[in-house]
């Protein structure tokens, strides 16, 4: 029987229940379809009875009272009526819903997935992914472990504009970009096209930061004070020129103390690339070499990391520690890829030439792209003269001279 749903309808429905121990259903006159069901233990829900779009019978839970009170649960029949008519599976939807709230809690279809699901599927072959990665899980580290159906574009735009670092922001958004454009290719459709249509924060334009002698006089005597691995680390950039992943990524067996060499295996530009080391490089490396007491390297030591932390691992808070080194040597402003650029400058500055520089820097093109092509000398005595100058000219600059003229072998 219909009747005009009323909260009084309700209360005494609920008692009869209780009473009898009986399921009591009370069919609302004022929306077709829409029903209470009222359970033995007080539970009353809305189910709205209704035919979908092919004509079959179907029934929706809605909600439960008094949560969804009477005119809620009639707004919500009209508004399931017509979804059901435009051919909307709700039950369907509800399930997947549960679904994805269940996989979120083990883990599955949330973004955390699906970064791990594109360096599977894409290799992720570049050398600079594993930082790429860092910084796309710190900087939308409170939408990792959100199921993907419940992310929008918003969410990624609203996480990178609010973090306190635009320039990290902005970087974290070119790099979660491709991510989000193959989650969103035809035939995946893991998350919608405009997701991946987001602005970074700030402009990241072309670095050209260098570190002048006044600078250099304060940082070289810090770096050289440094009880950390790291000012070890951050001098040997200057010695060789070398890119931070380089040097923090090399082992024992990479370094060659008779032939004044160390070799670096695994390049931006895919060449293994043979750095000469300088007389100064070379007394930091040996400072730091494991041993034994024949002076030879320590058995089982081939394999380790140069510059490593206490446990041995990989050094991951250089942005702690060049804090601190600033802090230390007053100066500020400058990261880890800018000593690479000085030194470079330097060298420049003393006359060397832009071919050796370029060999120095393991650059894939020197002077140009067709020359490249035929001319494949990395020039390595030249190289080796051109970084035992630079050390020279470092140790000038942090021993105060004012002017430092070094010998060119005729």
């Amino acid at each position: 029987m219909k009747l005009h749903l009323t909260e009084p309808a309700i209360k005494a429905a609920t008692k009869r229940a209780a009473e009898t121990g009986r399921r009591e259903e009370l069919a609302d006159s004022g929306q077709q379809g829409l029903r209470i069901r009222v359970t033995a233990n007080g539970r009353r829900t809305w189910v709205l009875g209704a035919r979908d779009a092919t004509g079959r019978s179907r029934r929706v839970l809605l909600g439960e009272f008094p949560g969804m009170g009477i005119a809620e649960a009639r707004e919500a029949a009209r508004a399931a009526r017509a979804d059901l008519r435009r051919g909307a599976d709700p039950i369907a939807d509800a399930r997947h819903k549960r679904a994805v709230a269940k996989g979120a809690r083990e883990g599955v279809g949330t973004l955390a997935a699906l970064i791990d699901l594109y360096e599977r599927r894409q290799g992720c072959t570049l050398k600079s992914w594993p930082d790429c990665r860092r910084r796309i899980e710190g900087v939308f580290k409170p939408l990792l472990k959100r199921p993907l159906d419940t992310l929008q574009a918003r969410d990624f735009q609203l996480q990178a504009d609010s973090w306190p670092s635009a320039q990290s922001a902005a970087a974290a958004v070119r790099y979660v970009r491709p991510m989000l454009k193959w989650a969103a290719a035809s035939g995946r459709g893991y998350v919608p096209r405009e997701i991946a249509d987001l602005v970074p924060p700030a402009t990241t334009g072309r670095r050209d930061r260098v570190l002048d002698e006044v600078e250099l006089s304060r940082l070289l005597p810090a770096l050289r004070a440094s009880e950390g691995p790291y000012g070890a680390c951050l001098k040997f950039l200057l010695l060789t020129l070398a890119r931070r992943s380089e040097a923090t990524s090399a082992r024992w067996k990479d370094v060659d103390v008779k032939a004044r060499t160390w070799t670096i295996r695994e390049t931006k530009n895919g060449q293994p690339h043979i750095v000469p080391l300088s007389t100064q490089a070379l007394a930091l490396l040996t400072a730091l070499r494991p041993v034994d007491d024949a002076g030879e390297l320590a058995q089982g030591a081939a394999d380790h990391l140069v510059f490593s932390t206490a446990a041995g691992g990989k050094l991951d808070n250089f942005d702690r520690a060049t804090k601190q080194i600033m802090q230390a040597s007053d100066t500020a402003g400058w990261t880890r890829h800018d000593l690479r650029r000085t030194g470079a400058t330097l060298l420049g500055e003393m006359g060397e030439m832009p071919d050796i520089i370029e060999a120095a820097l393991n650059h894939v093109s020197i002077r140009s792209r067709l020359a490249a092509t035929y001319n494949r000398a990395r020039y390595r005595p030249q190289v080796a003269a051109a970084l035992q100058r630079l050390a020279d000219r470092l140790d000038g600059i942090e021993a105060g001279a004012a002017n430092v003229v070094p010998l060119r072998q005729a």
